[in-house]
This record gives structure tokens, sequence and C-alpha cells, in this order.
């Protein structure tokens, strides 16, 4: 399995004097080494993004490190390049530093310069400390190359890749410490866990199996072995088995009208040209761009539980609410998947048939692998894209490059983290401001055996209450690895970020217990948790996809993959095939 590119080195250097007395938390004197990029914070005190501050001192002080380290990652720093930390801390007793444990696990191996300062008060009564550094980002020297790549998740690579086999030289910039964007495998139970992105198939997903079998990755078909559960919304656990819907006197008018609606759907959707949806669409129905998904299903006339199985549909894939989108885009969206049914589908040919025992990160560690040595920069976020004769400027954190074209492969909804010069067209920074992505969260739980399967179920539920949509096993057999996945999206998400950690996986914890708990014994001890808020991340914001809203797609149809110059836009939402997927 290709490993992971090496990060950047520090160009800071801490020592001691001779003859000073020294301390195991930090160093006297800080310095550094060649060219350099200073960058200085704000105090950063343990408030949270919703206003509310911990109440729990160490859990603040928690809190404001957290902030200290968002800062620095926006800036393309991390720990290593901190060259000073001043703190302050009201009414600090040296007999219970209560801040050293949480500093020191923040700091990790490096000691900076550091001064401590006793306060009688900060500026908010309940704030008890407040943190500020100065860090130093090494620079790399001037360079000039036939084309910059910003961005080094699958699309980016992939146009690397492609790049410099036509014989061209190609430097890309990635703003995180790693590759991969939405791919990400993080270790679990001695094997990884995908994060992001999990699945592929190995029919029309072409271009990722192809990847798969060059990698030698080993591939885990997604088990639909024995039933699912069903919370219907309105009150009602069911469960039948995978690919079924069985319907008993009590729902039978319920179960049929999902049908229903579900046909209409997907035919609607197949008649979508997904290389000119706004013609198609419109000829269909003139206002399917200016309706939601949600007023369009309610125009077919359906019952609750039809509306309501929509909704668990578009919030597993987008992170959205039917409302938030128009019933157009998503029309387009699913087509673009060869259908709502097919994206949906565990089974050979759909969205989630295939994944990656060492997980999909390894796709975009194996592209990395292939580009020549220097061609990647990580934490190198872009700051400037400046058009100026016949070529581009482009500033990082890390240095500045000339190029005579720039591929853009970022969310829509981040082009405004870079200042373009000129600045881009009216239109393509409108919709980058319009555009939004999803709510969308993963709790991923373990276990010490797959005791669902071992009472017959293959591990998919689905709720529209939340706070999580769907559960799927996401188990490592060969590596003793069981797990289920919860995706918590959309609306339920929003309201479960909220909530504090603790409380959040006791929430998704008591929901296995409350869906499974009819039909099965529920193992109540799981043996490890893992959590994702992609709306957390800095270089993402959301997840998977930018979503549009009603009248969007017909604005901004001609826009979404046009150059601005000799700067070209690529991603996951400008593809015509699967969009929201990794195929690239």
């Amino acid at each position: 399995m290709p490993s992971d590119p090496p990060k950047p080195s520090s160009s800071v250097f801490t020592t001691n004097p001779h003859k000073i007395r020294t301390s195991p938390f930090y160093k006297h004197v800080a310095q550094t080494t060649g060219p350099c990029n200073l960058v200085t914070t704000a105090g950063q005190i343990g408030i949270r993004p919703d206003g509310s501050v911990p109440s729990d001192p160490v859990e603040q002080i928690q809190q404001a490190l957290t902030n200290l380290s968002r800062c620095l990652e926006t800036a393309g720093a991390d720990v290593r390049d901190i060259m000073k930390l001043t703190y302050y801390i009201v009414d600090f007793d040296h007999t219970n530093p209560r801040h050293r444990a949480p500093l020191l696990g923040f700091l990790g191996e490096h000691h900076p310069v550091t001064t401590l300062v006793p306060v009688p008060k900060l500026a908010l009564p309940e704030i008890i400390f407040e943190i500020e550094a100065t860090a130093a980002i090494p620079q790399q020297e001037s360079e000039r190359v036939d084309v910059v790549v910003v961005g080094a998740g699958l699309s980016g690579l992939q146009a690397a890749v492609d790049l410099q086999k036509a014989g061209l030289r190609v430097k890309v910039l990635e703003a995180r410490d790693r590759v991969g964007g939405k791919t990400w495998s993080v270790p679990a139970q001695g094997s990884v866990c995908d994060v992001g992105a999990a699945w592929i198939n190995d029919t029309n997903q072409s271009r990722m199996f192809a990847l798969a079998q060059r990698y030698a990755l080993d591939l885990i078909v997604q088990n639909t072995s024995g039933n699912i559960i069903v919370d219907d919304g309105v009150g009602k656990h069911k469960t039948h088995p995978y690919g079924e819907l069985l319907a008993d006197a009590d729902d039978r008018e319920d179960i049929e009208d999902i049908v229903r609606v579900r046909n209409i759907f997907e035919e609607t959707c197949q008649q979508i040209d997904i290389s000119r949806p706004v013609v198609s669409g419109t000829a269909l129905r003139q206002d399917l761009d200016n309706i939601t998904f949600e007023a369009w299903v309610r125009s077919l006339g359906c019952r609750d539980h039809a509306l309501n199985a929509l909704t668990i549909g578009a919030r597993a894939m987008l992170g959205v609410e039917p409302r938030d989108m128009s019933a157009l885009f998503f029309l387009d969206y699913c087509k673009a998947g060869g259908g709502y049914m097919l994206m949906r589908s565990d089974c050979k040919d759909g969205g989630q048939y295939l994944r990656i025992t060492q997980g999909t990160q390894s796709f975009s560690r194996g592209l990395a692998a292939e580009l020549a040595p220097g061609s990647l920069v990580l934490q190198s976020p872009v700051r400037c894209i400046e058009q100026r004769g016949g070529g581009v400027r482009v500033v990082s954190a890390r240095g500045t490059y000339e190029a005579s074209r720039v591929i853009v492969s970022v969310p829509t909804p981040l082009y405004r983290e870079i200042e373009f010069s000129p600045p881009l067209p009216a239109m393509k920074m409108d919709m980058a401001a319009s555009t939004r992505l999803g709510d969308y969260c993963k709790m991923i739980v373990f276990y010490k055996t797959p005791w669902w399967r071992e009472q017959g179920f293959c591990g998919l539920t689905q709720s529209c209450h939340g706070p999580f949509a769907v559960t799927r096993d996401t188990s490592v057999d060969a590596d003793g690895h069981y797990s289920l996945t919860c995706f918590i999206v959309g609306q339920p998400a929003r309201d479960w970020m909220l909530l504090t950690p603790p409380d959040r996986e006791k929430a998704v914890l008591d929901q296995i217990a409350r869906i499974f708990g009819p039909f099965a014994k529920v193992d109540a001890k799981p043996v490890e948790i893992v959590e994702q808020i992609w709306q957390n991340e800095q270089w993402s914001q959301g997840c998977p996809c930018p979503v549009m809203g009603p009248g969007m797609l017909t604005k901004y149809e001609d826009v979404i993959r046009a150059p601005a110059g000799r700067v070209h836009f690529v991603g996951t939402e400008t593809a015509f095939e699967w969009k929201g997927y990794m195929e690239v």
C-alpha cells in the first residue's frame, strides 16, 4: 500500500542557553532557519462555534487549544512551526496547573518559547484561559512550472498525473497535511476505517476499479445478507430482507405509495440529459428547477411515508433536506449515477457495492506516489492566484510559483478562501457564494463481534428521526474489525452537532439500541468509537458535493465548468457522471 507523502519540515529551531535554569515544558530561545512566512494569531479563548463556553476549566482550555490549532491550520502551519506561545490564566495556582496536561498534549514533542501571564480576569467573566501564538512557515524557492494544481484530492491528483504523463511540469499545492480531500482512512482496531468516501463498484465506476487493481487493493463486497430495519418516521419499526418491501394489512397503502412515488422519481430522473439538464428538465416540467425537491414530491400527491423515505435518501446522499435543493438539481444528480435506485443500492452496479480493506485514501496516496519527486507540497494553502501577461502567479503559504495554467480542485464554496486577480467573473463568484455543502457526519462504532449478523441482520438501517439516517456494516473481517457506520446527515446532523462530544456519542448509541432493540440483543459495550464531522474541516466545510437551491442550476449550468482565463476548475461537482462519488 502506498505510504503517506512526507509533511513539510519545520524551520523553527529551539534551544536553551548554557548556565540557565531549564524546564521540561518549554525552551528559552527559538529561531528560524532560512526564509520563512511569519504567522501571528489573536488570543484564542475556550469558546465554541455556537458561542457557548464550557464550564469545566480543563474543557475550556482544550477548546482554546482547538481554536488555536484551527488558526494555525488556516495559515498552513502546525504545532511544529510555533516559535512563541503567550498564555494568560485567571487566578493561576502553581500548585494546580490545570493547563499543563492539555498544553503538553497539544504540543507533543515540540517545546517552543512560552510566557505564562497570571491575570485577575480576562475580557469575559467566564473565560479563565487565553493563548496566542507566533509561528514561522518555511518558504520554498520560487519555481516556474507548466501547471499548478490547487488541491490534492482525487480530482486534483488525477489531473496532475495525467499532465505529467503528457510531459508537463506540475506543482500540486495541498492545504491539508495529507492527500485525499474527502477520502480519509484513519487507524482503528488494528485496521483502518473510512471517515469520508468509502464505496466504489467494479462496473460503472471503471476508473476507480482500475485504480484498485493498479494499486493491488483488496476489495470487500458490501454485506447485504440478512434483514434491514426501517424506522418509517411515523412510529413504526419494520424489518424485512434487503431489497424487498414487505407490506402487511396495516401499511399496504403506504408501501404501495412509496413504490408509486419512487417509480415516478426514477422514470423522471432517467429522462434527464446529464450534458444539458436544464433543457431536458424544463421540457418535462417548466418549473422543475424553480421548486424544491420536497415541493415536487408533494405535488405527486405522496403520503408521509413516501416523503420520509425520500428524505432519508436526500440526507444520506447529500447531507441536506429535500427543501434545501431544487428538484431538477437532485434529478440530475441522481441521473449522473445511473439513477436514484442504483445510487442507493448496496448490490452489484450500485453506489455502495465495494469497500477497500486498506481504505479509500489509498487511491490518493497511490496517485501521489506516481508524481515526480518534489511535485507535491502539503500544508500549503493558496492565498492568491494572479493572472498577468501570459502566465499565472500562485502565492501559497509555503512559496510562490509561476505557471502557464492553474487547475483549481477545491469545493466551489471554498473559492472564497482564495484571492483571484483579476477577480473571477461575477457569475462564478455568485455561484461560489450561493451553493452549499451538506451537513455530513459519521460515527463509526466498533464491536468485538458482528452481533447484528449473528442475529440475522445485514447492518443496514434507515431512520427519518435521527440522529443517524442510515447505518451500514463496515466490518473488515480479515482484520477482526467489526463496525457499524452511522451517517448523521441533514437537519438531524445540525441539531446533533450542537451537543457535547459525550452527548453526541450517547445519542447515537441510544438510537442503535432503539432501532435494533425490538428485534435483536444489542451489544451495549462498543470497543471503540470514531467520529468525523466534515463541517469542522477547514478545507472541506461539509460533504460530499455542493448543492444548488431553486433556480441555481438554470443560472449556473454553463458557469460550473467554465474556465476563467488561464484558471480551470475541476472537482466532483464538475463531473457529468457520479457527482459526489470518487469516480474521477
